[in-house]
């Protein structure tokens, strides 16, 4: 019997068993294709596992032995087929026993080359809208970009908030790898509006303000305070508010690129009328007048103040001073604006008066022909004021009709009615060289009851006698008062007590030895 050669053997022994496979029909149903056939024959051509592999680095290799009884692989696994990622070049055999029982072994070779390590800078990248950056890749000897570019280098200027652009490198190998950079467009949309100044009963008008680099599509408003957008849309809008008061309004900004609007609420106030007055310190002529104006409103302050005074003088100060030139009734009205942009008027009248008439006498009414007054030195000088007046102030301190000089100096009186001053009256008196007056004598009198004469026992000469030693005593000889210093003060006291009417006996000693004596009549 004529045996065929082994190898034509093992070829139609495997022909023939994979007839017997079944087969995938085409769609039209009219014939099959014999897939496996195809490739046993193609492994038995080449040796079973095909020629030597050059994968890169991370490819996915899949090795397949022919149709066999069983299945021996180096990686210990007993599978027709083996499937692993290639990471060092690397042999692999494998052991199979044929449909005959014969066993086989072939060995392939996977060769494994580097991929490229590609970078891209700068890898992250923030721009401002209309603004661009180049992007360079490095590490690998070819590059491909999104748009089909092929050079290291990519210009981007790019619209949207976030962009990633990835370069794929290959290498001499030609393996390849990829790299990304990320580049953000920054879009800032700041809203805001401007609202016109509102008085209750008028409409309030607004207008958008809206800083932003992005693409505006859509402004909305909350007019109501319902924190809903849905009372307006533009850029600008009125509202007519009811009530006086501070109100939140919003608005809503719709840009291009932000994935969320931008909203926000600001106070919008609505003012009521000022209730207005003012007052005045005095209404004396020719002298200073200050006046002070008075608001009040539940919202909003006062923003501007309009005086006009009626003699030419206007003031847009809240407390102005005015001096008045002529005594008569003036018309005086004030204006206001509030910030809220109410307006108020108060009139008032204000009648100037004129400044009373002071003249000042001896204290006998005697008139005063010259000055300065002589003023001897043992001498008082006794001074009244006259005029109609409330009262007078002598010295800015002293407020008596009646004032007494016991040295020299200037004197001033000023008189005062209904809060009106009348203009200064100045005295001065000279010191004479002479001791005292001959002619004046030590009072024999007093009268302590509050009518400005004769309240303190006086000494004339006082002045030219200082110090001044008084002791005075009872009619029964008893010591009632005694000072060494003495200052024309005392009233009639004992121990701070009121002596009873009678005669007294008075001891003057001056500091030159001057020697006085003499009897005091008290009367009450």
């Amino acid at each position: 019997m004529k045996y065929l050669p082994r190898p034509l053997a093992v070829f139609l022994g495997l022909l023939l068993f994979s007839l017997t496979l079944p087969c995938r029909a085409h769609t039209d149903g009219t014939h099959c294709e014999l897939q496996n056939v195809d490739m046993d024959l193609r492994l038995v051509a080449d040796g079973f596992l095909g020629p030597d592999r050059v994968v890169c680095a991370g490819d996915s290799v899949v090795l397949q032995a022919p149709l066999a009884l069983s299945y021996l692989w180096s990686t210990g696994e007993t599978s027709r087929v083996i499937r692993f990622k290639a990471t060092a070049t690397n042999e692999y055999w494998a052991r199979i026993t044929n449909l005959q029982g014969t066993v086989q072994s072939d060995t392939v070779k996977v060769t494994v080359n580097p991929r490229p390590n590609v970078v891209v800078q700068p890898a992250n990248t923030t721009l401002l809208p209309g603004e661009a950056v180049l992007l360079n890749a490095s590490g690998a000897l070819t590059y491909l970009w999104p748009d089909g570019s092929t050079n290291a280098h990519f210009f981007v200027s790019p619209v949207l908030p976030e962009n990633v652009y990835v370069v794929t490198g290959t290498n001499a190998f030609g393996c390849s790898a990829q790299a990304q950079a990320v580049v953000y467009v920054n879009y800032t949309t700041i809203p805001s509006f401007t609202a016109t100044k509102t008085c209750i009963g008028d409409s309030t008008f607004f207008e958008a303000r809206i800083t932003t680099n992005d693409v505006i599509q859509k402004i909305e408003w909350d007019l109501d305070g319902d924190l809903e957008y849905d009372d307006a849309i533009g850029l600008r809008t009125s509202y007519l508010f009811t009530q006086p008061g501070e109100w939140l309004v919003g608005i809503k900004v719709t840009t291009q690129y932000s994935e969320e609007p931008h909203t926000v609420y600001l106070p919008v106030k609505v003012g009521d009328i000022p209730q207005l007055d003012f007052e005045y310190s005095n209404n004396c002529l020719q002298q200073a007048v200050a006046f002070e104006g008075k608001a009040s409103m539940a919202v909003g302050e006062i923003e501007s103040w309009n005086w006009n005074f009626d003699n030419g003088t206007i003031s847009d100060q809240q407390n102005p001073t005015v001096t008045f030139d002529q005594a008569k009734t003036y018309p005086v009205v004030l204006n206001v604006v509030s910030t809220t942009g109410c307006q108020a008027t108060k009139s008032k009248p204000v009648a100037i008066q004129q400044k009373p008439q002071l003249t000042i006498t001896f204290s006998d009414g005697t008139p005063i022909e010259h000055l300065p007054l002589t003023l001897y030195k043992n001498e008082t000088i006794h001074l009244k004021a006259n005029g109609s007046f409330d009262y007078v102030i002598w010295n800015g301190t002293i407020r008596n009709e009646f004032f007494n000089i016991t040295r020299e100096g200037i004197y001033t009186a000023v008189s005062y009615r209904n809060g009106c001053a009348s203009n200064p009256v100045r005295i001065s008196a000279l010191q004479s060289e002479f001791p005292y007056d001959p002619s004046l004598t030590i009072s024999n009198i007093l009268t302590p009851n509050g009518d400005g004469y004769n309240d303190t026992w006086e000494i004339p000469m006082l002045n030219s006698l200082k110090p001044v030693k008084v002791t005075i005593y009872s009619r029964s000889g008893l010591q009632v008062y005694y000072n060494n210093d003495y200052q024309n003060d005392w009233k009639g006291q004992y121990n701070n007590n009121p002596l009873p009417e009678g005669s007294y006996f008075y001891i003057v000693e001056g500091s030159g030895g001057e020697l006085f004596k003499g009897t005091i009549t008290l009367l009450r």
